[in-house]
């Protein structure tokens, strides 16, 4: 549990039930904050926990010498939980960590509005950095959006190149 649940910034009962592909969550997270074994609450009603910063570390860096084969599996498992509990910016984070970069872009192009009205901008930038080029260049939202951030940042030369390849991706459509 322990090693499975290390992923995650946050931990909730129904969150760790996806991740671990068990039930239980709850009862286990109640288990370890009774045992005083650097389990935090994060709320008065004991529905969200953290693990203590040096434990979290030390419990991925166990779990990714004992599973490295399984953290894609588990991130894509919280993933998919976070996108069902509409926390975008959290599904978008373990879709990258499994590197299940499609998945990631579909996310990215779904929560772009509501992240450019709240002018998350940045946040945004970051994520399509963190996708391969080739992605991109076949999916035209993601191609305009990046070319946005291009021109806000002043990079004028690479905003004519991503403009290209969203009415590439159109033409052929």
């Amino acid at each position: 549990f322990l090693l499975q649940t290390a992923i995650l910034e946050r931990l909730s009962g129904a969150l760790c039930d996806a991740v671990t592909d068990q039930s239980g969550g709850q009862s286990m997270l109640a288990t370890l904050e009774r045992g005083n074994l650097f389990l935090i609450p994060l709320d008065n009603q004991r529905q969200w926990y953290r693990y203590h910063h040096l434990f979290a570390d030390v419990l991925q860096a166990h779990a990714l010498m004992e599973w490295p084969e399984r953290m894609p599996s588990l991130h894509r498992r919280a993933s998919e939980w976070y996108e069902q509990h509409a926390l975008f910016s959290e599904a978008i984070r373990h879709a990258l960590a499994a590197q299940d970069f499609e998945r990631a872009a579909g996310l990215i192009e779904r929560i772009w509005p509501t992240m450019r009205r709240r002018q998350r901008e940045t946040t945004v930038f970051g994520w399509i950095t963190s996708l391969p080029d080739a992605l991109l260049r076949d999916r035209p939202v993601l191609s305009v959006v990046y070319a946005l951030e291009l021109l806000n940042d002043g990079q004028l030369d690479a905003v004519e190149s991503r403009l290209q390849d969203a009415e590439r991706c159109l033409a052929a459509n």
